[in-house]
């Protein structure tokens, strides 16, 4: 009974600190994911995990190594606010997949995208593959689509309208 009250004790105060780990971090971090983000929270929920299952593991341990986690997140997403460079290579940057309603096949097959994928995306956004003037793939891993601008600007926001269901 005396080791449920300890694992229990122990994951309400990794949770907690868990909890105020990720707001530190800020919304940018959880909203879209880049890789380094995405690396820091399965650490993270590692030395969580490791702080609950082992009582011989002192709790501070794992709230020290869950606190630097996110202090270390904290610091390079704010190196990357003030340094591209570094944002471009820790974040990584966009790739161009159609342009003018042309695919760029070599570029779908490097960055491992189907056509159904991209097709997929189209569809979603209502922009049929010729009013396309160019397609993205972010380092998060959307695909963001822009029209070209020759059409009348009623059919534009008609379609703009009907994506955002």
């Amino acid at each position: 009974m005396d080791e449920l009250f300890i694992l229990l004790y122990r994951t309400a105060i990794l949770w907690l600190v868990a909890l105020l780990v990720f707001r530190m971090m800020g919304k940018r971090t959880l909203a879209k994911m880049g890789p380094f983000d995405f690396a820091v929270i399965i650490m993270i929920g590692e030395a969580v995990a490791i702080g609950m299952e082992d009582s011989k593991t002192p709790l501070i341990n794992a709230i020290g190594i869950t606190v630097l986690l996110g202090l270390l997140q904290y610091l390079l997403t704010w190196l990357n606010v003030r340094f591209r460079w570094l944002e471009k290579m820790t974040q990584g940057t966009s790739t161009r997949l159609i342009h003018n309603g042309h695919i760029d096949q070599h570029m779908l097959k490097k960055e491992r995208v189907s056509n159904a994928d991209l097709f997929m995306e189209l569809r979603k956004n209502d922009v049929p593959l010729k009013d396309v003037s160019e397609a993205r793939l972010e380092p998060t891993g959307d695909i963001s689509v822009k029209k070209k601008t020759s059409q009348s600007s009623s059919k534009s926001s008609k379609g703009k309208s009907g994506s955002q269901n």
